[in-house]
């Protein structure tokens, strides 16, 4: 008698294992960050207090005209660092956290907005995989402009009224998206 077959993994245990093989942990509005979490070292050609690691990961799966998705916005504890120093000020020690925070909320915001997207197809299953897996490569990209720029207009934190105005922009917009909170589902 032939063997039985193991099924393959199902979605949500595939990207599980990616956030799990990457050392990280989905966001959530009950886990905000800690220098705890911070746990690489620090690169000696970088001029920055701290640096957070993230990935926003994705995945799709048809079964006949079910379609199913899961997007994970994952902070990566081994690649994320604060420098020692920073810690001892406790005044830029806060300011520098709540950076980092506004960098894993923004990768949150864009999760919400590619599970918006999956959440919106119609007859997904329908189609070729590829292109929604382009589409998705898309938000990524997007993501990341969106981390560039608020690096870049706020000056790594140190503008205090723009940190101040990302900061409010960000929280308005996981707001305006929580009915997407969920970490992905089917249809």
């Amino acid at each position: 008698m032939p063997a039985k077959a193991t099924p393959p993994p199902s979605l949500t245990d595939s990207i599980n294992a990616r956030v799990k093989d990457l050392d990280a942990f989905p966001w959530s509005s009950r886990r905000p960050l800690g220098w705890t979490d911070f746990k690489g070292q620090p690169p000696r050609e970088s001029p920055a207090a701290a640096e957070t690691a993230y990935a926003l990961l994705h995945g799709v799966q048809c079964t006949g005209s079910r379609f199913e998705y899961r997007v994970v916005a994952a902070f990566r504890v081994d690649k994320s660092w604060v420098r020692p120093e920073i810690l001892k000020r406790p005044a830029d020690s806060a300011r520098a956290l709540r950076h980092e925070q506004t960098h894993f909320d923004l990768t949150e915001v864009h999760a919400r907005r590619l599970r918006r997207y999956y959440s919106e197809l119609v007859a997904p299953c329908r189609g070729a995989q590829s292109g929604l897996s382009d589409v998705a490569e898309k938000f990524v990209r997007d993501e990341a402009n969106a981390q560039a720029q608020y690096d870049s207009e706020t000056d790594n934190g140190r503008k205090a009224p723009e940190q101040a105005r990302w900061d409010k922009e960000v929280d308005s917009q996981l707001f305006a998206t929580t009915r997407f909170i969920a970490l992905g589902n089917g249809k």
